[in-house]
């Protein structure tokens, strides 16, 4: 089972050294990451990242440490 996790952060201003935590804790079942950049607006304070995990255990761990941020949405996708 692949699980791909979206997270919108919508301020990562403020938000981005305690995500990087979470991820750099995570990266050893994080296949894949994928950063998208909103092109339209130039340094733009909201995030968006994709994420793929093998595993549904292994994706609620990720989801759980992730929802502790504030403000933080997820998504989720399972193939």
């Amino acid at each position: 089972m692949t699980v791909i996790i979206g997270i919108k952060l919508p301020d990562k201003e403020n938000n981005a050294v305690e995500l990087q935590k979470i991820l750099t804790e995570f990266n050893c079942i994080i296949k894949l990451r994928i950063g998208i950049n909103n092109s339209s607006i130039f340094c733009s304070s909201t995030g968006i990242i994709l994420l793929q995990i093998e595993s549904e255990d292994n994706a609620l761990n990720v989801e759980k440490a992730l929802l502790e941020i504030s403000g933080i949405e997820l998504q989720r996708m399972i193939f």
